[in-house]
This record gives structure tokens, C-alpha cells and sequence, in this order.
């Protein structure tokens, strides 16, 4: 059989049946009815959701959080309080990182308080160099997740290996903030998660895009230009709440004063101490220093100096807070200030620190003699 066909107005084609056969089992009802399907599968596939963990704190959030007085500088958020749909939210991250369920009775948030116990920030697991400098961490809460780094880019050390990382720049609090960002597709959803930066230069913090640039031309680079991970045990949980503005013990005047705790820090430059001073009786002008909210930028203030201050100890007194001495409310230690004077610029002070005890060591010098 000859079927006659126009084809574009103006040429007649004939076509025989067993040609035309194949054209029309192409749009046979069945044959379409399944293509139509395979299209709609395809379409749900990739119609997936997509969830993002927000790290910022909501109003009602920050509301809850301030209605409260912390004894500590810092107090870990045990992951039992967290609201449950971002606890479930986290696991998923978590889980794809190390493989493991998140801990009830761990923590991912910590709460940063000023000295007189009110709520300032909430600290969120962020990205570090590992001791070796050859790969990073995420600190999260007491654990620390190892990445690797290198021509792959950023990987998981001991996570799923569909967990996908990139460098951004996102908004954390009230500042753009390089972070790395972590997704994971876990039952139909798409999840993702932003974890901090840590620069080693605080002040001048590397870009993100600086980071991905290092991340194609030299990622071995990278773990040079993040901070170390502080040792958890010296940032001040177990410590007590330290009071007063933070000044420099040359501004202290020339005077006998009371020390009642102290706190080590683990810093960029060392270790580092904050003293609490009391039995300041007569009130004095200091200089300490302070972030203005509206630059993101930190500056000298002038502040008034009363009752009790927290003091930072110059390099002589440094070596006598890490000789570890006992030092408590009950057993205070004894501070002179003895001379001022200046140094190529900077205010200097002649001081001497009289404690009653160190703690025990295998290595050190016994004083009851």
C-alpha cells in the first residue's frame, strides 16, 4: 500500500507501509505511555529537597539564650537541648562525617559569656589546621574530625565518600565569613552545612576565594594560613567567671593587690594568661580593647578601673603562671607593683608576684624547705 504525503506544502513523498511501520510503532499509545513515565521518574529524581543547617542564631533563639546568667566564660550547649528538627538536621552532617550517630550527652555549640555572665555569642563547629599542618580538622564540640587535602580537594578522612565540600562565603552573625561547606544526600534530601574558618591571621582572615584558588594550585598551602585548634582543656570552661575590664598590668599603679584566679590560653603567639585582680581601692583610668559592632573592627577604649579588674601579665609573670601556683579566693597571692616606666614606646612595670604554693610535679623544685 502507497501512502501520499505532503511535505511542506509544495513536494508530494510516497511512502510504503513497511516504511511507515517503525514511524508509527514510534508513537504507538503503550510505547508513549511508558516514555511519558521514564520522563516523570527522571523529573522526581531530580526534584529533590534541599535542606541548609543555619548556624545563626533566630531572635527567639538569642531571646532564650540571654534570659539566662552563665557562670563560665564558656559552656558547652549539650546536644539534648538543641531544638530536635536542627538536632536531626546535624546528624545527618555529623553521621556522613565519622560514621557515627550524634552523642546526646556531646555538644556542637558553645556559648561565649562576657565577665559579668551575660550571653555575647554562640560558637559553632569551624575548620582548623591538624598539629601536623598537612590536613585539616572540624572541631566539633570534643571531637575532632579529620579532612585531607590535596589535588581531590577537601575530603572527609574517615566519612561517606559521597560527602561533597566546597570554599564560600557566607554571612555568620553580622560578618562574611570563609567557610567550608559540606552536602550530603541522605533519603531525597540535600543537606549542607557551612563550618567556619579559623585564620590564623584573626585580623586579616584569607578569602574564600583565595582559598579556592589554593585549592587548585597549591593545596598543601592551605593548613599554613589556618589556626591550630586550641587545646579544649585551657579555653576556660572548668575555670571560674573572671570579672572586670581586661587591662595590661602596666596600667595597674604602683600598689600592693590581691590575685584570686587565673586562666591559661592557648594563643597564636603562646601561651597566655588571664589574671583576676582585686582590692583596687582607688579608681583609675585604663585603656582596654573592644569590638565595635558596626565596623566589625577592634579599638582601644578608655575605661574606668574600680574594685577589680582582669588582668593580662607581662612576659616575667607569664613564667610564674606556668609554673602552675595554687591560687584561689581562699589562698589569693600577692601582687607589687613596684616601678613604671617605657621601653622603646610601650609602658613597662617592675612587679612581683608572691604566691604560697605550686602544684606537685615529678619535675619540679619541692618548696617546703
Amino acid at each position: 500500500m502507497w501512502y501520499n504525503m505532503s511535505v511542506g506544502g509544495s513536494r508530494r513523498v510516497y511512502l510504503t507501509s513497511d516504511l511507515l511501520a517503525p514511524l508509527l510503532s514510534i508513537i504507538n499509545p503503550q510505547s508513549l505511555d511508558n516514555r511519558v513515565q521514564s520522563k516523570r521518574l527522571h523529573y522526581s529524581k531530580s526534584k529533590m529537597k534541599s535542606t541548609k543547617i543555619d548556624i545563626n542564631l533566630s531572635d527567639s533563639n538569642r531571646a532564650r539564650l540571654e534570659a539566662r546568667s552563665y557562670e563560665r566564660t564558656y559552656t558547652e550547649v549539650p546536644n539534648r537541648a538543641l531544638p530536635e528538627n536542627l538536632t536531626g538536621e546535624l546528624d545527618v552532617i555529623y553521621k556522613s562525617l565519622t560514621g557515627e550517630t550524634l552523642p546526646d550527652q556531646g555538644s556542637t555549640f558553645l556559648i561565649r559569656a562576657d565577665n559579668n555572665g551575660t550571653f555575647k555569642r554562640l560558637y559553632s563547629p569551624a575548620v582548623y589546621s591538624n598539629e601536623a599542618g598537612d590536613g585539616l580538622i572540624v572541631r566539633w564540640g570534643d571531637t575532632d574530625i579529620p579532612f585531607t587535602i590535596g589535588e581531590g580537594g577537601v575530603k572527609s578522612l574517615n566519612g561517606d565518600k559521597k560527602v561533597k565540600t566546597s570554599f564560600k562565603e557566607e554571612t555568620i552573625g553580622k560578618y562574611p565569613t570563609s567557610v567550608l561547606s559540606v552536602s550530603y544526600s541522605s533519603n531525597g534530601t540535600i543537606y549542607s552545612m557551612p563550618f567556619p574558618v579559623k585564620s590564623l591571621d584573626w585580623e586579616n582572615p584569607v578569602s574564600a576565594d583565595a582559598l579556592d584558588v589554593l585549592l587548585d594550585e597549591a593545596p598543601e598551602n592551605i593548613p599554613s594560613l589556618l589556626a591550630v585548634a586550641p587545646d579544649p582543656s585551657k579555653r576556660g570552661e572548668g575555670g571560674p567567671r573572671l570579672e572586670g575590664p581586661i587591662i595590661k598590668v602596666a596600667q595597674l599603679p604602683i600598689g600592693e593587690y590581691q590575685v584570686t584566679a587565673y586562666r591559661p590560653r592557648e594563643t597564636q603567639y603562646g601561651m597566655d594568661y588571664l589574671v583576676q585582680v582585686v582590692g583596687i581601692e582607688e579608681p583609675f583610668v585604663g585603656t582596654t580593647r573592644k569590638l565595635d559592632e558596626n565596623t566589625g573592627e577592634w579599638g582601644d577604649v578608655e575605661v574606668e578601673v574600680v574594685g577589680q579588674c582582669i588582668m593580662k601579665p607581662n612576659n616575667a609573670l607569664k613564667k610564674v603562671f606556668s609554673a602552675e601556683p595554687i591560687i584561689t579566693p581562699q589562698q589569693p597571692a600577692t601582687l607589687h607593683i613596684l616601678e613604671h616606666g617605657e621601653y622603646n614606646g610601650y609602658a613597662t612595670v617592675q612587679c612581683k608576684l608572691v604566691c604560697h604554693s605550686f602544684a606537685e610535679s615529678a619535675d619540679s623544685f619541692k618548696l617546703d624547705f
